[in-house]
This record gives structure tokens, sequence and C-alpha cells, in this order.
């Protein structure tokens, strides 16, 4: 069996997937399988996808039989794993070569079961935006202030964790993921690995690009999953909103401030 399982849910990705599937095949460490869920596309993505399932026996296509959106695409993927490591990529985004193998040797000196990176913005043509870093290591109290853990960058260990299901929410899944994670019992800390490895491309057509419906979900999660109360998630919904303009504005100055937590 493979010692990492790699999530990719995708859906009309036609104009990227090919670019995010072969950051994956180019990895420096092998040893994976890459399981793309595809969410009913009306372009090519699948055709695509299908295509280098022909050419690598270590990725798996998965066509859902109704629309579940990106969390219930991951959670189909994470259903049909079978690696010790849980690893994400979105069909849009990209990783360096180096990355698993860093972030995994990185997991096994320091005995870390949930870890993260730093990683690079580019935009939809592919060009550079800026670059962010992370704290040292974030819990769950650190979380309710922002979203420190870019998804594209974790990497969690199953047999500490076990199979973790995304929530069925329509917007930051990820960020409810990691609560959910931070707020268990089995594991206190995400440790970052302080190295650029991965690219996220930022778009005007994705389901970040609603900023309003952004901030309502952001909320809802640390309700729901950050065990914060009502009027607390209102407080860290506008520290959130402060720390989100510091980055889009200042991001030298967000990077020092992060790795300073």
């Amino acid at each position: 069996m493979p010692i990492v399982s790699i999530i990719m849910p995708c859906f009309n990705s036609e104009q990227y997937i090919s670019d995010a599937i072969e950051s994956v095949i180019n990895q420096t460490f092998e040893d994976w399988e890459l399981l793309i869920a595809d969410d009913g596309s009306t372009d090519r993505t699948l055709d695509i996808a299908l295509s280098y399932k022909n050419r690598d026996k270590r990725i798996q296509v998965i066509s859902n039989s109704h629309s579940k959106g990106a969390p219930g695409s991951r959670n189909t993927c994470l259903e049909h794993s079978t690696g010790r490591y849980i690893a994400f990529l979105d069909s849009d985004d990209l990783w360096l070569p180096k990355k698993l193998t860093l972030q995994l040797e990185f997991m096994r000196r320091e005995c870390i079961s949930f870890a993260f990176s730093y990683h690079d913005v580019i935009d939809e043509n592919s060009d550079y935006v800026a670059s962010y870093k992370a704290p040292k290591r974030v819990n769950s109290s650190l979380m309710r202030f922002s979203n420190f853990i870019p998804c594209l960058t974790v990497i969690y260990d199953t047999h500490t964790l076990g199979k973790v299901e995304q929530p069925n929410i329509l917007k930051r899944n990820d960020f409810a993921l990691w609560l959910k994670i931070l707020n268990s019992d089995d594991i206190e800390f995400a440790y970052c690995l302080p190295v650029v490895t991965a690219k996220y491309r930022a778009n005007s057509y994705g389901l970040s690009s609603d900023k309003m419906a952004t901030l309502y979900y952001y909320k809802k999660c640390l309700k729901e999953f950050g065990k914060v109360s009502l009027v607390g998630a209102g407080i860290f919904l506008i520290l959130y909103v402060i720390i989100g303009l510091v980055k889009a504005k200042f991001s030298g100055l967000y990077n020092r401030l992060v790795v300073w937590l």
C-alpha cells in the first residue's frame, strides 16, 4: 500500500488540472496514490483525469454519482484512501517537487502527526503574487484568530488521528476540519515546516472569491467547530478581518508577526 494518499476534488478544472497532477507525478517521494473525485464537471476535466489514470497506476479517478461539493468530494477520496498519511491538493493548485519528501522527513524526525508549511500565491496566469509564512505551531485557541493552516500544505497521520472527515459546509470547510482535529483528544498542536512547499492559485471564480459569504462561514465554523460562543465568534471575526487586511496589504509585516507567534 502507498505511504501517502493525496486527495484532489475537482470541478470544471480543465485549464489547471494537468499542472496539478504533474506536480504530484514530479514529486521526489514516489510512494503515493492520487485520488481524484470529479464532481460532475461539464468540461474536459474528467477526460484529462482519466488520461492520467491510464498512464499511471498510482492515480485513481472517482466520478461522483451526484453533486457533493468540495468537502463531499474530499470525503469520497478519503473513504477510498489506503495510505498512512493524508495530504490535500486542489485541482488548480501546485506542489513543489520536494513537498512530500521534506514534510515526511520533518514529521518523522519530530514525531509529528499533523504538519503544514509556508506557501506561495500565484494568479490565474501562474504569475507569482506573494509568499506567506505561518506560526511555528498552532492549536485550537490560536486558530480562532485566523486560518493559519493552508489546506494544500497539510499532511496528517491516520495512525494517530484516524481518517477525519471534512465537515460538509459550503465554505471554510478546511478551517472547520482543522478546528475539528485540534479540538479532539488525539492532538493538541499542528506544526509548521518553515519552507515553501506549494503554490496556491488565487482566482476570481472560486468559492473563496465571495468575501461576505466567507465571513459568514468563518463565524459559523468558530461556533460549531471551534467551541466559541456567539459573542466570542463575533469578536474573533473582527480580529480575523483585521489580520486579513494586514495579510493582503502588508505581507512582510504579516509574515514577521505570524512567525513571532
